[in-house]
């Protein structure tokens, strides 16, 4: 999920150039028709929030876009990323949303058919990811209905494996 300079400043009440000096130092994504529009990433977009702004999450994550459509891959280079959100989330229940949609990641992989050893070998990385997958990331900064995580766990675990993995032995190996 994705944010732009303009609706991270009409979410947040900031002007625009506020809005671009927070944001200037993180990754972003230019999509081929947007014409240099820069696309920041949710995840670490809310980072940059200042204390009195959280209330701000629900409307950025509203405003934001999933550029791939319905696409469940997520880089391995996002994994940081990942990281640094989890230990980022402002509010008890935030962190109880992301620990419950983990957890549910892990039994999700276990009872289908695609818990193989490759997969079970990178649980730990692709437990982390899980974090960014679209449906998660909004459910944890929002709340309401919690999404189909049984369902999709074995589906993500397969998207992004191949990419964890790499990543995952890298990490290992330094």
């Amino acid at each position: 999920m994705y944010i732009t300079i303009e609706t991270y400043a009409a979410a947040t009440g900031t002007s625009e150039a506020t809005a671009s000096r927070r944001l200037k130092a993180l990754p972003y994504r230019i999509p081929t028709l947007e014409r240099g529009r820069r696309y920041f990433h949710l995840a670490a977009a809310v980072q940059t929030l200042k204390e009195k702004e959280i209330g701000a999450v629900k409307a950025l994550t509203a405003s934001a876009r999933d550029l791939f459509g319905h696409d469940l891959y997520v880089e391995h280079e996002a994994l940081p990323l990942a990281r640094e959100f989890a230990e980022w989330l402002p509010t008890g229940s935030m962190r109880d949303r992301l620990r419950a949609a983990q957890n549910a990641f892990v039994v999700g992989v276990s009872d289908s058919r695609m818990c193989t050893p490759t997969i079970v070998r990178n649980l730990p990385p692709l437990r982390e990811l899980f974090a960014l997958c679209p449906p998660v990331l909004a459910w944890v900064l929002t709340g309401g209905a919690p999404p189909d995580v049984h369902n999709l766990a074995p589906a993500f675990a397969v998207s992004n494996n191949c990419a964890a993995l790499d990543n995952h032995t890298n990490m290992e190996a330094a």
